[in-house]
């Protein structure tokens, strides 16, 4: 996942096997973009029959601090 190159925000494609369980496929991606401290801002369902697409904010939250001059 974090090997991709990208900007601040990454859409990655979760396609999922059926043949395991999808909820832990799900956590499993949650976890790791957790473990990167990325923050999840939407989710997509276009893929409804193989999958989504999460989308990442990859930046660390400044909870409205600016540090403009």
């Amino acid at each position: 996942m974090a090997g991709k190159k990208h900007g601040r925000y990454y859409a990655q494609e979760l396609a999922v096997d059926e043949n395991t369980n999808v909820m832990d496929q799900i956590q499993g991606a949650l976890d790791e973009g957790d473990h990167h401290d990325w923050h999840l801002v939407g989710v997509s369902d276009v893929m409804a029959e193989h999958g989504v697409i999460l989308f990442w904010d990859t930046e660390r939250p400044s909870f409205g601090i600016s540090h403009r001059q």
